[in-house]
């Protein structure tokens, strides 16, 4: 018997002398630094079977067109297996004519690439016929046994069926040395067997004359058409036991999760809650799609809120058929979440924001279905007072008024009043301050939800004569211009913060004041009018501050070279990253132990520090950042600081303090008094 030669040696002289590509055409053989040119590295395997299959590795190999061996008519049958820069191609070598020889690769454009190695052969493996069980019979089905015949098969150690699914000669039926015997696998598809000898330094594949023909399973029918999420779905045919999964609109179905019957006719699973309407398709081992029929899933039906109305932030029911089928709920407006799922029912909040409309339920399958519900709404049942000037109290009392999030009230423009601002807020009562510059009858009632109740009559409002302030600053500071707006200013003679009058008015008309800030007490204080007849009307609060006072209106550098300016760099070595402040300066400003401040304003990322030293150099304190974090630092004005400038002398100057450190880019100093 003649012994296989293994192909190792032949790769290795290939690889190692390397692969002569020799061309009648120089465009073939372009080489460039993208890798496109067309090469061989190797083949085989060698010997190789006649009849067997003969494999080139390469680049760009899918551009061959034809290849030739010694003594055979061309071969333009090639099997393309992968494409581009790393590239393998399959023939099928001709069962006579033949010879050993040099092998040469035809490129589309008619160049040549030729082996240096020949290529030879293995004489002595035959296969013959092939067929399913009977002789002549080249049709069958899973399970069924196919029978190789032929002349040294016990060489060949695996059958090969299309699509590269093999069967080891473990589990063969029988093995000799001129029958092979083996059950056709589930995942085998038709085409055309081949044997392999199993190398495993390159096998030897050896194809059949004849394909096979593996029946399908077929798909006559599935049952119910119309089910329920984790009901039981029923496909009835043939040969089912071939199904490996089954897909479905929105889901797919495993193996392990399918019940076939013994004789393969019926297979059974339970119906995904994610699966949705659509086809039923069967998918076998061997990868072969089969349609099996549709479905329709089932959605909740008869469906019904309660109460009717409800109100938001309250429960709501929802009653009907198959709700446990729900995974989500939504509102009108807003997401919702379920409290309780069952089969007959499902209960929700109501959110705040939730509108009137349809609820809308979602199922896992991405089904949905509305029900429509309504909403409790608001009543108004009176004004106390029903007629008042503006600037004054009222109380609107009624029903589920806690759903309220604003009253707008009548004025050109309309005045809107936040329920923050409300002076008292209950489901049966409104209590608010209507504004100054209201005028005019009915109001509106601005839900949480967004949406708006018109009260007609109820309330009418009465211009304002009094002055009245819509609009003032939080806070106002010592010297610089306060705005205040609102209505009937021409009606105030003068204007006073606390017991301070206000002496310096820029402008006035009858809706806005502007007027500098006079010297004063800082802290809270009343805005208050005088009008002609000496009321006194007070029109609101503000907080009253004193201005930061810059360091660049009366710091110099340490040399007395000029006054800083920014950026500033502290530099421990430079006199110009140093800063003297003189006595008579602090003096001017006038500091506060407890409230005056030292702030240094700088970029973020920047760290250092600057050290506060007295006129003798001595450290008071240091304003540090170390992290880089801070663009602002803020060092609050002790008693000890103020004694430590005031009780000290350098006995030839009046210096107050000096600053020196290490932080660059200081974009700003300032003391607040």
């Amino acid at each position: 018997m003649k012994k296989y030669q293994s192909i190792f040696w032949s790769l290795f002289v290939v690889l190692f002398a390397g692969l002569s590509l020799t061309s009648c055409d120089e465009d073939d053989l372009v080489t460039d630094q993208y890798g496109n040119e067309i090469k061989l590295n190797s083949f085989g395997p060698c010997p190789v079977l006649r009849g067997g299959t003969l494999k080139f590795l390469g680049s760009n190999l899918d551009q061959i067109t034809e290849v030739r061996l010694p003594g055979a008519d061309p071969i333009t049958a090639i099997d393309v297996k992968k494409s581009g820069n790393v590239s393998e191609i399959w023939i099928e070598v001709p069962k006579e004519k033949c010879e050993p020889g040099i092998v040469t690769l035809i490129t589309a454009k008619g160049g040549e690439i030729k082996t240096i190695t020949p290529v030879t052969y293995e004489e002595n493996i035959v296969l013959g016929k092939v067929y399913i069980g009977q002789e002549g019979n080249l049709s069958g089905k899973v399970g069924d046994i196919v029978t190789f015949t032929g002349d040294y098969l016990n060489l060949m150690h695996q059958v090969v069926f299309a699509d590269d699914v093999r069967v080891d000669e473990k589990d063969f039926k029988s093995h000799d040395r001129y029958t092979i015997t083996v059950a056709i696998p589930k995942e085998a598809k038709t085409g055309r067997p081949m044997l392999s000898d199993a190398n495993p330094d390159g096998e030897n594949l050896l194809y059949a004359d004849d394909a096979i023909t593996i029946a399908l399973p077929t798909a006559t029918s599935v049952a119910p058409t119309s089910l329920k999420a984790g009901a039981t779905l029923t496909v009835s045919g043939t040969s089912l036991e071939q199904i490996e999964k089954v897909n479905l609109n929105g889901a797919s179905v495993e193996a392990d999760a399918l019940t076939v019957a013994t004789d393969g006719n019926t297979l059974t699973f339970a119906l995904p809650e994610t699966a949705t309407d659509g086809e039923v398709t069967l998918v076998t081992y061997s990868g072969v799609s089969i349609p099996a029929g549709s479905i329709e899933t089932v959605v909740p039906t008869n469906l019904s809120a309660a109460p009717a109305p409800v109100k938001n932030g309250a429960d709501v029911t929802i009653n009907g058929k198959d709700l446990d089928l729900v995974t989500a709920i939504a509102f009108p407006n807003a997401d919702g979440e379920l409290k309780t799922v069952a089969a007959d029912k499902v209960v929700a909040v109501v959110p705040e924001a939730a509108q009137e409309g349809d609820i809308t339920l979602t199922l896992a399958n991405g089904k949905t279905v509305t029900v429509a519900y309504t909403l409790v709404k608001p009543t108004v049942t009176e004004c106390t007072p029903s007629e008042l000037m503006a600037g004054n109290n009222v109380i609107i009392k009624g029903t589920d008024l806690d759903l309220v999030a604003s009253v707008t009230l009548p004025g050109d423009p309309e005045q809107t009043v936040a329920a923050e601002s409300f002076v008292a807020h209950s489901a049966a009562a409104i209590a608010l301050t209507v504004p100054t510059a209201c005028a005019g009858t009915g109001l509106k009632l601005n839900l949480k939800n967004g949406t708006t109740i018109e009260v007609s009559g109820m309330l009418t409002i009465t211009p304002a004569t009094d002055p009245a302030v819509s609009e003032m600053p939080a806070k106002i500071v010592i010297g610089e211009k306060a705005t205040l707006k609102g209505k009937n200013f021409y009606n105030a003679e003068s204007v006073y913060l606390g017991d301070v009058k206000v002496t310096k008015i820029v402008s006035k008309t009858n809706d806005e004041i502007i007027f500098t800030v006079p010297e004063m007490a800082t802290g809270e204080v009343e805005v208050v009018f005088i009008t002609p007849e000496g009321k006194r009307i007070v029109a609101g609060k503000t907080v009253v501050d004193v201005a930061e006072v810059d360091f660049a209106t009366f710091a110099k550098y340490e040399d007395q070279s000029g006054f800083i300016t920014y950026p500033f760099n502290f530099d421990w070595s430079d006199s110009k990253g140093k800063i003297r402040i003189f006595k008579a300066d602090l003096a001017a400003i006038g500091l506060t132990a407890g409230k005056s401040k030292i702030i240094v304003y700088k970029p973020a990322g920047v760290t250092g520090q600057i050290q506060v030293n007295n006129c003798n150099w001595v450290g008071i304190t240091t304003i540090a950042d170390w992290e880089g974090t801070a663009e602002v630092l803020e060092y609050v004005i002790d008693q000890a600081f103020i004694d430590a400038v005031e009780g000290q002398s350098d006995g030839w100057s009046d210096t107050a303090l000096i600053l020196q450190g290490d932080m660059k880019g200081v974009t700003k100093m300032t003391i607040l008094p």
